[in-house]
């Protein structure tokens, strides 16, 4: 994939939003379908754009109210060098030959986390869409496929364009032919035969978002899309007209808290500062939830999200959805258990009283507030359909990370350790805890993460057990028709192996990374048994405002 460079925007208030350039054009703008967007009153719709070629990038300004300004001079359209400073509103774009490559910080001081807070950026992949492409998924990796050529060619054989290493998949199993206007998949009269969803075909025409089974291969088709295809042609229409009603549910510290009339969520100084504030547990204050986040939050080497608002904006700017009608936003406290919080869906949905089937958008932690709202609680029975971005199904191992009480994992230096007991004490963060086997101790035994509660404090043991029951409890499977959206190619942590004392406690911890998720949870982690699945080479924090990934909420809810 071919990187142009990155642009390193810097917001008001001194927070930063790094966008690595993988598009050979890129829109700015106001508009909820841009790809850099930027909320601020003074920049137009669509203000300017990025033309990335072999020659390097120009900026252009579409003949925007206010202007494009390249080092303070403003300017219709100019050649970008390095380090050169693009203003657009109140915001600044630094143009930059490659992407930075962070590295956690540790932190022992108020300046150093100033520091920090101020040079950490939450990131966000351009990728090239307006091309046809084949997304495939198999048990050992994830890629995509431009079908750029008039034939690509599937099955077991190393010749073929993509390979599936299945015994199930015949050595040449099928192709799909290019034609003036569509894509044709023909099966080659495989022994086991090709599924487009979920149905046998000897030949069809493919449409966006088809789902392909060859042997234990999964692939997704995506036709190509420029920024236009984002919007519906005529949206107060649709806002006129019946919708599938849509809950948006959002992850981990992705909902406002709130204790009486202060917000205590977001506030990352004051997490950091006086963590007591938000511990959960008896003596706690009586905090609430109460909308969604609508800011850029980074807490360094725990958690970068974008705001949840550029997901509710598209819905409403580009789908014609209106808050409270067909859409609601579901915030709940991200520190008690997935349980609770699914109680508390149930309960939201049942006063909304859509009149009809809901469709579930949930991100990150809120994929299993949503799974277990519909597989334990009666909600297969109101859900249409749930799609799910970068879900931790089967658990995360950064989650051993940020729980881990060894004294050299602390991520904060000497704010760490406040830190690491505020989160010991939500029963939120042990259900993010990998089921499956990923690490071992210092004598090559693997670690039950959720059985053996001898790696942790004992105060935590409670919390252990109830992850564990929370995991036995949902499906491996789909209750209703589901869409598994995550993230791939993102250096990810994968494995890790623990240091243990005689008692069994951790007290040292090395973890390994690889290309292999979306930098937060592994691509194996990201999929249910059944479920459609849909790649996109984006970060977990801001797979909810991917292009593609719009393209594919348009696809889901205007089916």
């Amino acid at each position: 994939m071919t990187e142009f460079g990155a642009l390193i925007a810097t917001l008001p208030g001194g927070q930063q939003q790094e966008f690595v350039l993988s598009k050979a054009e890129v829109s700015i703008g106001r508009s909820a379908t841009s790809d850099v967007r930027l909320r601020d009153a003074t920049i137009s719709r669509s203000h300017t754009r990025l033309q990335c070629g072999v020659d390097g990038c120009w900026v252009e300004d579409l003949g925007s109210a206010n202007g494009t300004r390249v080092n303070g001079v403003r300017l219709q359209r100019a050649r970008l060098l390095p380090g050169d400073l693009i203003t657009i509103g109140a915001a600044t774009l630094r143009f930059e030959p490659r992407a930075r490559e962070e590295e956690d910080s540790t932190i022992c001081s108020e300046e150093e986390l100033e520091a920090t807070l101020l040079g950490s950026a939450v990131e966000t992949n351009l990728n090239e869409s307006r091309e046809a492409r084949l997304a495939v998924h198999t048990a050992s990796s994830t890629w995509e496929v431009p079908l750029t050529g008039d034939v690509l060619s599937i099955g077991r054989l190393a010749e073929n364009d993509v390979v599936i290493d299945s015994l199930r998949a015949s050595r040449r199993h099928a192709r799909i032919e290019r034609g003036p206007t569509n894509y044709l998949l023909r099966d080659l009269n495989s022994n086991n035969g090709t599924l487009v969803n979920g149905r046998r075909i000897a030949t069809h025409r493919l449409q966006d978002c088809d789902t392909i089974r060859i042997g234990s291969g999964q692939m997704t088709f995506k036709a190509g899309f420029a920024e236009e295809d984002l919007t519906l042609v005529d949206v107060p229409r649709a806002r006129a007209g019946s919708k599938r009603p849509v809950v948006v549910i959002p992850g981990f510290m992705g909902s406002n808290l709130w204790l009486g009339s202060e917000k205590v969520w977001p506030n990352v100084r004051q997490l950091l500062k006086h963590p007591e504030m938000l511990k959960l547990g008896e003596g706690a204050p009586p905090i609430v939830a109460r909308g969604l986040v609508n800011e850029v939050v980074v807490v360094p080497n725990l958690i970068k999200q974008e705001q949840y608002g550029g997901l509710i904006d598209y819905l409403e700017e580009a789908l014609g959805y209106e808050r409270g009608k067909d859409l609601l936003e579901f915030a709940y406290d991200f520190r008690q258990d997935v349980p609770a919080s699914a109680r508390e869906l149930a309960q939201a949905i049942a006063d909304w009283n859509p009149g009809a089937p809901v469709t579930l958008i949930a991100h990150s932690m809120g994929s299993l507030v949503s799974r277990y709202y519909v597989d334990r609680l009666g909600g297969d029975k109101l859900t249409e359909r749930m799609v799910l971005l970068g879900g931790p199904h089967f658990g995360a191992p950064k989650a051993i990370v940020n729980l881990s009480t060894a004294a050299t994992l602390l991520p904060f230096g000497m704010l760490g350790a406040k830190l690491r007991d505020l989160l010991l004490t939500y029963p939120s963060m042990y259900s993010l805890l990998p089921e499956y086997a990923c690490g071992e101790d210092q004598h090559g035994h693997s670690i039950d993460w959720l059985h053996d509660t001898a790696w942790l404090p004992a105060p935590s043991a409670p919390h252990l057990r109830a992850a564990a029951e929370l995991r036995s409890e949902l499906r491996h499977g789909c209750a209703v028709p589901t869409v598994c959206i995550f993230g791939y190619g993102m250096k990810t942590m994968t494995s890790l192996r623990m240091q243990r004392d005689q008692r069994g406690l951790c007290h040292g911890v090395e973890g390994f990374h690889e290309p292999a998720g979306d930098s937060s949870v592994p691509e194996r982690s990201a999929t249910l048994e059944g479920a459609e699945i849909h790649p996109v080479r984006q970060y977990h924090g801001t797979l909810h405002v991917d292009s593609d990934v719009k393209k594919r909420l348009k696809v889901e809810l205007m089916r």
